[in-house]
């Protein structure tokens, strides 16, 4: 037992002592390995590579055979831009499509997404603008004193609120030989435009002017035509009409009215009614 010892103790300080450098390199390695059993191995002597002599450089000449072969790869690797191009534009426009139909089947069909695309850049706007080609001259005479008779009806109207505007014959008149059908809004001090929305039915929409009055309910700004843009008719909603307005320093109440009493027809191809739906919305 004690001559295990004394080889055991042996082996570790040969383990644990100076490893040899240069051609003494070589000689014995030993190690414990997992299960605990002593393992010694010959451990060969490895050449070290000679440093040049300092100032010595190195005159030889590049061998021809080797860059020539390089340009060659080189060569063969290179591909158009344009091809490179094309093959991905290929790739993106290979999809596919999977889903169950009426039978229960799991199918899987080809999408041609360039086709896709170029469909839906030529596919028209979720709107139509309606532009015109130029102004067009109006007289409307309102009275200064038109509306002060309905400021104590008015209602209120604040920021991300809407409120739905309809007329029939209990309606307010303003005042004046007209007596066009009204009804006024009170801003709140959150407010800093509006949008409106005149919803089409059967072609007929309510072609409303907006006429805006100061705190004392003296008219400040008459707006005859407050819609620009067209959105068509879709399986889920009407088709409307929308505009859009800022409201400018001074300006408090907002009189939506009517200009006609009887039904007409407009300049756009629509029917001007006297019965619909309008929607306006603060923001």
């Amino acid at each position: 037992m004690r001559t295990l010892l004394v080889l055991a103790l042996a082996a570790l300080a040969g383990c644990q002592g100076p490893v040899p450098t240069g051609n003494e390199s070589s000689g014995l390695y030993v190690y414990t390995d997992a299960q605990g059993n002593l393992v010694t191995l010959e451990r060969k002597a490895e050449p070290r590579p000679v440093a040049p002599v300092s100032g010595q450089a190195d005159t030889s000449s590049p061998n021809p055979d080797d860059a020539s072969a390089v340009s060659l790869e080189n060569i063969d690797d290179y591909r158009p831009s344009g091809e490179v191009e094309q093959e991905l534009e290929d790739r993106e426009n290979q999809r596919f499509v999977t889903y169950i139909d009426e039978t229960g089947q799991l199918v899987s069909r080809p999408v041609d997404m360039g086709a896709e695309r170029a469909a839906a850049r030529a596919a028209p706007g979720p709107y139509q603008e309606l532009a015109t080609d130029g102004f067009m001259e109006t007289y409307r005479p309102i009275r200064t004193d038109c509306c002060l008779h309905m400021l104590e009806a008015a209602r209120p109207l604040s920021s991300g609120s809407e409120q739905l505007v309809a007329f029939d014959d209990g309606s307010l008149l303003m005042a004046g030989d007209n007596g066009y059908r009204a009804i006024v809004f009170s801003m709140d001090e959150g407010i800093s435009g509006l949008t409106l929305n005149a919803f089409v039915k059967k072609k007929g929409y309510l072609a409303v002017e907006l006429l805006w009055l100061d705190a004392e309910g003296t008219p400040v700004m008459l707006v005859d035509q407050p819609f620009s843009r067209k959105y068509p008719e879709t399986w889920y909603r009407y088709g409307y009409l929308q505009g859009t307005l800022e409201r400018e320093a001074g300006l408090q109440y907002l009189v939506v009215f009517l200009p006609y009493s009887e039904e007409q027809p407009g300049t756009d191809g629509l029917l001007q009614v006297t019965q619909g739906e309008l929607v306006l919305l603060g923001r």
